[in-house]
């Protein structure tokens, strides 16, 4: 008896192998899949995963997703607000602590040398050369 031959099996490919699993890498692949450009098995043999890390991924992809589609647009403008009322009150501390130290130093005697370094400090000397031009 004569053993059939079998058509050539083409070359087995090797998986794409990667140090890290980063969050870009999982979701073009979760994509891919979702668009029906691949699916699972066949992913899974391409990169080199399995199809249990596949669910998981894909299990957190859908819970983000859903997470990110619950926010609420009011509660973000609020915080909004809040943050930029704590923001301009912080600019008023700081403009207040800065007129209170120009006040200081005008109390203080300083020689010229000290004076000119106070005002580069404080901006005056560019804006007096600027006027003198």
């Amino acid at each position: 008896m004569r053993k059939q031959q079998q058509p050539p099996q083409p070359p087995a490919v090797e998986p794409e192998k990667f140090e890290r699993w980063t969050a870009q890498r999982k979701v073009a692949i979760i994509l891919e899949v979702l668009k029906g450009q691949i699916s699972v098995p066949e992913a899974a043999r391409r990169y080199g995963f399995t199809q249990g890390e596949y669910r998981k991924w894909a299990d957190e992809f859908m819970r983000g997703g859903t997470d990110a589609l619950k926010v609420n647009r009011k509660g973000l403008d609020a915080e909004h607000r809040a943050e930029v009322k704590r923001l301009q009150s912080k600019i008023g501390q700081l403009v207040m602590e800065n007129e209170i130290a120009k006040e200081a130093f005008k109390l203080i005697p300083l020689d010229e040398s000290e004076q000119r370094s106070i005002d580069l400090l404080l901006g005056k000397a560019s804006r007096e050369s600027r006027s003198a031009e």
